[in-house]
């Protein structure tokens, strides 16, 4: 009963999972999560395979629950960790494995029952085989990483080093003293394959100076020194600038590095960091800088630009006078107070942008998008795009308090936006669209899902799939609807024409009875109903159809056709004082 309960809830949990995919607004992220932390569904599967060994016998061996529980742990720390290499999950995790297929062997001895049949021998020929096998093909992954140069040292060369690698603590070494050199003005730092961090900062002192502190993985502090005089920094000519390498001749030992390079102050010199094992950290900069097939990103206070390409792990950049261009990231960005052009490649995680003056251009998949405070409110930027979201899918996007023109390209993600200051174009597929207080023309193409705005300050074109509400529209006002109803509705007097056109859904209409108007109305399957306003002279008026004006044969026409379904025009009582007439 147990094993079947346990079985019922994973089925459960995985069926939620699906339905969650489908239904909620932020599924993008929820893809994030559960790419991350899928493999606790391997570590639960095994489980109750051994559940289901130990109570009934079925299977008939903990073995295989032991190892998928034991790749599912495995999996989920290389996730954690940013590792995506199956060479280097092998190289590092592989005593995990042949602990797991020892214990499934003995586990399954020390449970024999009578009724199982003959006692199975734990390490059988065959058994030894597979842990030869398992032991070989760690320690080959291990000298593979090593000869690769890859930094990571993981070769664990004998049993007594598992003891250091399992149960050691992780000492921080720095027996060298920093490093001087000379540094001429444009010069070019090139950090490459560093086990570790990498941290540049600048300093009012004359010459640049460099730091390489180390961490250790031993038993004792004596042990850790005795492993650090064998790991240097070595910093070479190379060409206008420097080479960086971290040299760690022999060393067999888990380790990683800090490097740390001082420049001094207001010296222009560009940095470029290349494969680095950890965080790679930017501050109080001048100069153009590259950072590639790195961890954690992050650059505060540098003049320049910035180039960040395929990032491990999330990217922070805070206050940069100068371009930034951002590749294939797939973690979380931050990025604020951005004085220059914005260049995005964003494949999951978290986007945030606020205080920028852009422009901004954006490419994401399942990205959650969040754009705050972006242009520098010029006159000349109303009709320029300050931001440009070329494509998105599987996002949800949200803007608001953009100084300038905006576009947007989107397919199944939902929109949101607020307070545009320039002209906004949607292109969108499937989820909603939602916008608030558009001061520029609004033009919005939706496929598939509905379309809400309010405060429509400009003209506004639509032409949807769904349903579309309007709310305080001002500038002329078109609207198409092919399935869904149609909903407009304004306390202020009529400025232009306002057309609605829906093949099936309802129209329906609100606006002030004391404003002029003119009215043409034709349904072809429902009526047209009109309400509250008693001035209106009619020139034709039949149950499907009708035409007339109110106040003046010039006034702006309300243009409504549907095919399907009735039109209601009702009166929203006395006109509001505009806007504009309240600036005055």
């Amino acid at each position: 009963m147990l094993k079947r309960l346990a079985t019922l809830l994973l089925g459960i949990g995985l069926i939620g999972l699906g339905v969650l995919f489908f239904v909620a607004p932020e599924r993008a992220f929820a893809v994030q999560v559960l790419m991350r932390f899928w493999p606790i569904f391997l570590i639960l599967a095994g489980i109750v395979r051994v559940a289901g060994y130990l109570i009934d016998r079925h299977p008939r061996s903990p073995l295989g629950g032991m190892m998928i529980a034991a790749i599912g742990g495995i999996l989920l720390s290389a996730n954690l960790l940013g590792h995506n290499s199956f060479i280097l999950i092998l190289g590092k995790y592989w005593f995990w494995i042949l602990l797991a297929f020892i214990a499934g062997r003995v586990l399954k001895q020390y449970t024999h029952r009578i009724e199982d049949g003959a006692r199975a021998n734990a390490f059988s020929p065959g058994a030894i085989a597979v842990m030869l096998l398992i032991v070989g093909s760690g320690l080959a992954a291990s000298f593979a990483i090593q000869r690769g140069q890859t930094g990571f040292n993981l070769r664990i060369g004998g049993f007594g080093d598992v003891g250091n690698y399992v149960f050691g603590n992780q000492l921080s070494i720095e027996d060298e003293p920093p490093q001087s050199f000379a540094i001429a003005s444009n010069s070019r730092l090139f950090i490459n394959n560093v086990n570790g961090d990498v941290e540049v900062n600048s300093a009012p002192q004359q010459q640049a100076t460099a730091r390489l502190i180390k961490h250790i993985r031993a038993t004792s502090e004596e042990e850790a020194r005795e492993i650090a005089k064998n790991i240097h920094l070595q910093i070479t000519p190379n060409g206008a600038g420097y080479q960086f390498n971290v040299a760690a001749e022999g060393v067999q030992q888990d380790f990683n590095v800090s490097v740390i390079v001082t420049l001094p102050q207001n010296l222009t010199a560009g940095v470029e960091i290349n494969n680095a094992h950890g965080a790679a950290k930017l501050t109080g900069l001048l100069g153009d800088h590259t950072i590639r097939d790195c961890e954690h990103v992050e650059i505060i206070r540098n003049t320049g630009r910035v180039t960040v390409e395929n990032p491990r792990g999330a990217v922070e950049l805070d206050q940069v006078q100068g371009q930034v261009s951002l590749t294939n990231s797939r973690r979380n960005v931050n990025l604020r107070a951005i004085n220059g052009a914005i260049t995005l490649d964003v494949r999951g995680g978290k986007v945030n942008l606020d205080q920028s003056s852009g422009p901004v251009q954006l490419q994401a998949v399942d990205t959650q998008i969040e754009i705050d405070n972006v242009g520098d409110g010029a006159p000349a930027l109303a009709n320029q795009r300050v931001v440009n979201i070329q494509q998105a899918r599987n996002s949800r996007i949200r803007i608001q308090e953009i100084h300038g023109a905006v576009a947007i390209n989107a397919e199944r993600s939902r929109i949101e936006a607020e307070e545009i200051n320039g002209d906004f174009t949607i292109n969108a597929s499937s989820e909603r669209v939602k916008v608030n207080r558009i001061n520029g023309a609004l033009r919005i193409r939706s496929d598939g899902g509905a379309v809400e705005i309010e405060e429509a300050r400009g003209a506004t074109a639509i032409d949807a799939t769904r349903d579309v509400t309007i709310k305080n529209f001002r500038g002329p006002l078109n609207v198409t609807s092919r399935q869904g109803a149609i909903s407009l509705e304004t306390s202020e007097k009529l400025s232009a024409d306002v057309k609605a056109i829906s093949d099936r859904g309802r129209i329906r209409v609100s606006i002030p009875e004391d404003g002029g108007f003119r009215l043409d109305a034709n349904t072809g399957a429902g009526r047209v109903k009109v309400r509250g306003f008693d001035g209106i002279v009619w020139s034709r008026e039949e149950r499907s159809y009708a035409a007339g004006y109110n106040i003046s044969e010039s006034a702006p026409l309300v243009f409504l056709r549907s095919s399907g379904s009735e039109i209601q025009l009702q009166s929203s009582g006395l006109a509001m004082a505009s806007r504009d007439d309240n600036d005055e």
